[in-house]
């Protein structure tokens, strides 16, 4: 059986949030159909750090009010030490310009008053950077 190329292969993401029913909720929503694999959840930092390392994903989706962080800032800086590749969607309640320094930190950000096709758009865009840069690394 031929191996299918990387491009249709799901892409890989991590949820981080503190709340479990919204993890467990994102988890399931974005499972319908064949473009993403949740390959892990977290609701802390140093947990969400362990798994990130763990799974290597493509997206980590990121509530920014996720316990033991300065607004997810620092978060999203230790994130990207530890997995360079991965690309950081933030999920918030408030717009990009509420959010500051953690949304410039970021790689894209939805509302969670989102619609199912707005996040799965997001992630597709934020994924598609890792796509390109890989792209430019190897040119």
């Amino acid at each position: 059986m031929p191996v299918a190329p990387e491009s249709s292969a799901p892409l890989r993401v991590v949820v981080v949030d503190a709340d479990d029913r919204v993890r467990e909720s994102l988890s399931r929503l974005l499972c319908i159909g064949d473009r993403v694999a949740v390959v892990g959840t977290a609701g802390e930092p140093e947990p969400a750090l362990e798994v990130v390392a763990a799974t290597k994903p493509d997206v980590v989706v990121v509530d920014p009010r996720v316990p033991e962080s300065d607004g997810g800032a620092t978060f999203i800086h230790r994130l990207r030490a530890s997995a360079p590749t991965a690309r950081v969607l933030l999920m918030s309640a408030s717009d990009s310009a509420e959010l500051g320094e953690v949304a410039t930190a970021a790689d894209g950000v939805v509302r969670k008053t989102f619609r199912a096709t707005e996040l799965l758009s997001a992630i597709l865009g934020a994924a598609a950077l890792v796509i390109v840069e890989g792209l430019l690394t190897l040119s």
